[in-house]
């Protein structure tokens, strides 16, 4: 259908024009559907259908719509990788990329945050969107909410998480909701649950072939046939793996993707396949640029080889610039073969024309001698033949034996897999507790009342409702778990969250976990603030014994490797905050590598020492800095007694170990990935380091020369200075647009808006017109340019009085270094002990700073957006000024975790 001749269903002339400037012509047959039913009108839909049917434009006609009646947009994702693909697709879509920018686009997925906190088109993962939820800072009545690929539903780990959101969704109530999943057999199940409108169709506009390669001859079924045919494929049909991706070459069927169930599978068959195959031009230019944006790595060598002759593997080994330009030479076609673990069959798009499954039995790990399930075949063939690259797919199944031969006949056969909740295939602590925090029940007759919203309940009631009868007891169970560790309170009849409850729902972490850190809080807390260095390998050592990686239902994987018993000998002369366990020595040697990780050694010797490969760690590295973001953010509930030192040091550490590297990288290291600085990474950060180039003003200190001698190229050198005098400072300030809307609101946006504008002394004389808004406190300007090597003012509200020194720096020194921050302390040196001295930096000091602050007892340093932030709750009366000046005065980096009120973005 084309999109100018439909007149109706909210189809304006916006739509049309949007679409005419994303080059889209013609809509889909589930486009067209999707019209028909009222997704332009607000109807909310469940859209089921196969891959590379143009699903993901039915999502954005939503959003579309949304945007021009003023609506917020939640777009939710299975995957980060997936989020990140979103993101810039929907910011060249809708944002400012955007041939006709429409909106402000922002990412969240819990390690990575782009754009602003309150931008009206949010890209988020399933498990972030609940976060945002429990902390009130998504409203699904005034949203528009299009959850993708929500098939993952049936998942044992992740399904009852993200079947817990989409029934808070329902019990609270949706703007819009639009579902978007493949092909499954009772969809209407789906669409009763979350009573939405059904829109199905079995109809893939690029025809997928199902081809079975056996005993030399090819059988092709067309997805969605019921019968097929023999085919001619020039010759017998080979069942060799090698030759059957030479012979697809030879039918022009690139490019083509081999599916392999281990990494060492995925290297091996690259490596024995490019053997065939010549060196080309457009492969040595690929070669090459992974030789300039990557670094040494175990796999680094192989893939530049490799890539000489147009062939790759693609596997979590890979470092995340290796992968950047591996995926980037599969989208521009200098790639025809590539062999991959599933890490690509996770939703995001690549120009595959071709699938290859030459194994349909499992041979390692808990599925070894299992056949791979038709719901996973039809994701990962899904990636053959896409959407406007293609005019056809293929996917090559190759069984060895008639048992897999028979196997093979199923899986393209058109009949799909049933969908069915896994919602108490987990603990009920988790859930109860969320349900509580975030104001959907308050007793044990509401909880099960929230119970009756999710799938299982709606699929259940309908099959087997005596099931539903043992849910009593379960939820009574963990009600009274909850109670004893003082998660939850009654207060008479109903059931309230405490603080330590709160936060432990905000964060994710399993109520196990929390418990097991407030112990290893109360228990450490003078080593935790005063000897942290010494216990770096233990912190990591107990979140990996955590019941997160270890427990009976862990909710993320330690790595699988082979024995190597020297990380239990390097953790036993160790300060551990939990007992060693040598017999576990899987957690020993992943404590140990992401030790190793987080002080910025190589992979290659981690690998050597550890026996886990670069890629698993960069993986594991993720999860522990997400369990270790939750640790800190539980040493911020009162009850724990932490000092804010304690919270900076969990918070530096959580960082080093995201980032592998220690605090002296970490600057240098995000302005490089940030501008992607070609092949400047963790290894070349560590390498300015050994140089003693630590800070960025250190970068543009020195010569080119000297960095093109440390970086092994004059183009990275450039690269990096032009970056580090780019940036006006590490990371965005997010809540800047918050800030702004809230004071319109409060009439008080010229105030902050000078405060975010001025430098130097401006900004002194910015931020004292502020705080005198304020009238339960005084604000005296100490240097009013008549004295001396003084503090810029002094704040004074009952006994407690503030000394600040406001210190700005700007793009050519974009953060705050150590000499500029403790200059407070000389300027302070005349004045009573008992006064509290703080820096007031813009816009954020450096990692320098942070590390060494989170030891001090005589300073505190809070950054700009931070100190606006908490000033702007006071205005609100979310918080009281005695709570502001308080907080304000607690030694360490200012944590907004520890100030409580209501956060701006949330009014």
């Amino acid at each position: 259908m084309n999109v100018h001749s439909v007149t109706s269903n909210g189809f304006n002339d916006f739509i049309k024009e949007t679409l005419t400037s994303w080059h889209i012509k013609a809509l889909t047959d589930i486009q067209k559907r999707a019209v028909e039913s009222g997704v332009l009108l607000g109807e909310s839909l469940i859209v089921s259908a196969p891959t590379s049917s143009g699903k993901t434009l039915v999502g954005e006609l939503a959003a579309l719509a949304g945007i021009q009646n003023g609506k917020r947009i939640i777009y939710l994702v299975s995957h980060k990788a997936l989020a990140d693909q979103k993101y810039l697709d929907f910011c060249q879509r809708f944002g400012d990329n955007a041939p006709r920018p429409l909106t402000s686009i922002g990412l969240s997925t819990g390690d990575r945050e782009e754009g602003y906190v309150d931008a009206q088109f949010i890209v988020a993962t399933y498990e972030k969107a609940l976060g945002l939820l429990l902390a009130g800072q998504l409203r699904p009545r005034e949203a528009v909410i299009i959850a993708d690929e929500l098939q993952i539903l049936r998942e044992e780990g992740r399904g009852p998480e993200i079947e817990t959101l989409c029934s808070a969704l329902r019990q609270r109530g949706i703007g819009q909701f639009i579902a978007l999943t493949a092909t499954v057999e009772n969809a209407e199940d789906l669409a009763g649950w979350m009573k939405c409108k059904l829109v199905s169709s079995n109809h893939r506009d690029i025809p997928l072939h199902q081809e079975i390669w056996f005993n030399g001859q090819s059988y092709r079924t067309t997805f969605g046939q019921e019968q097929g045919q023999l085919v001619d494929i020039g010759g017998n049909a080979p069942s060799n793996v090698e030759d059957v991706v030479s012979k697809l070459l030879e039918l022009e069927r690139g490019p083509v993707l081999v599916f392999t169930e281990s990494r060492r599978e995925a290297t091996q068959l690259a490596e024995s396949f490019s053997r065939r195959r010549p060196k080309q031009s457009r492969g040595i230019a690929l070669s090459n640029q992974l030789e300039l944006f990557s670094e040494p790595t175990e796999s680094s060598n192989s893939l530049r080889e490799h890539a000489e002759r147009h062939v790759t593997f693609h596997t979590a080994d890979l470092s995340p610039q290796e992968r950047q330009v591996i995926e980037c030479g599969i989208r521009e076609g200098d790639i025809d073969v590539c062999f991959a673990t599933t890490t690509l069959a996770a939703g995001v798009n690549f120009p595959f024309r071709s699938i290859v499954f030459w194994k349909l039995t499992y041979q390692w790990g808990d599925r070894a001698g299992s056949r791979i399930a038709r719901w996973d075949y039809r994701n990962m063939s899904g990636r053959a033949g896409r959407l406007g690259m293609h005019s056809e797919g293929f996917s090559i199944i190759i069984p060895r034996n008639p048992v897999e031969l028979e196997h093979a006949n199923q899986l393209v056969l058109p009949q799909n897999d049933q969908l069915e909740s896994r919602y108490f295939s987990v603990g009920l602590r988790k859930t109860v507790l969320a349900i509580i925090s975030a104001g959907l029940a308050s007793n044990h007759e509401s909880v099960m009342g929230f119970f009756k919203n999710t799938l299982y309940w709606y699929q259940t009631l309908e099959t087997n409702p005596v099931k539903l009868q043992a849910l009593e007891a379960r939820t009574h169970e963990s009600i009274e778990w909850l109670l004893s560790y003082n998660l939850i309170i009654t207060e008479g009849n109903e059931l309230s969250v405490t603080p330590f409850g709160a936060v432990t729902a905000s964060t994710g972490l399993l109520p196990s976990t929390a418990v097991q850190f407030a112990q290893l809080l109360t228990s450490n807390s003078e080593t935790l603030e005063n000897r942290f260095e010494e216990i770096i390998p233990g912190v990591i050592h107990a979140v990996v014994m955590s019941d997160e990686f270890s427990g009976e239902r862990p909710t993320r994987y330690l790595t699988f490797q082979p024995v190597e018993y020297e990380s239990v000998s390097f953790l036993r002369g160790q300060n551990l905050l939990m007992p060693l366990n040598s017999i576990n020595v899987q957690a020993a040697q992943c404590s140990h590598a992401v030790f190793l990780f987080s002080q910025g050694e190589q992979e290659r010797k981690i690998a050597f020492r550890t026996k886990v490969s670069s890629g698993q760690i960069h993986r594991l590295s993720n999860d522990i800095a997400w369990v270790l973001d939750g640790l800190q953010k539980l040493s911020c509930v009162p009850q724990f007694n932490c000092s804010q030192n304690v919270a900076n040091n969990l918070g530096m550490l959580s960082r080093m170990v995201r980032w592998g590297a220690p605090a002296e990288a970490l600057d240098v290291l995000r302005v490089a990935q940030k501008y992607q600085v070609p092949g400047v990474g963790r290894q070349r950060a560590m390498a300015l380091v050994s140089q003693g180039i630590t800070t960025l003003k250190d970068v543009l200190m020195s010569s080119i020369d000297k960095l093109a001698s440390i970086l092994r190229n004059p183009m990275r050198a450039e690269a990096l200075v032009e970056a580090v005098e780019s940036v006006s400072g590490v990371s965005e300030d997010r809540l800047t647009n918050a800030h702004t809307r809230i004071a319109q609101t409060a009439g008080i946006d010229n105030l902050i808006n000078n405060c975010n504008i001025k430098f130097d002394t401006e900004y002194e004389t910015a931020i004292i017109e502020l705080l005198r808004e304020e009238v339960s406190w005084i604000v005296t300007e100490v240097d009013d340019g008549k004295r001396q090597n003084v503090p810029d003012l002094m704040l004074e509200l009952g006994d407690k009085t503030i000394l600040i020194e406001c210190k700005t720096t700007h793009k050519k020194n974009p953060l705050i270094g150590k000499e500029e921050a403790w200059a407070i302390l000389q300027k302070a040196a005349d004045f009573e002990p008992n006064y509290k001295r703080v820096t007031l930096g813009k816009p954020h000091f450096d990692e320098t700073c942070k590390k060494k602050v989170a030891g001090a007892h005589d300073i505190t340093l809070i950054e700009h957006t931070v100190f606006i932030e908490a000033f702007l709750r006071v205005v609100l009366g979310s918080i009281s000024a005695e709570d502001f000046v308080e907080w304000l005065g607690q030694p360490g980096l200012s944590d907004l975790n520890r100030l409580g009120g209501k956060p701006t973005y949330q009014e």
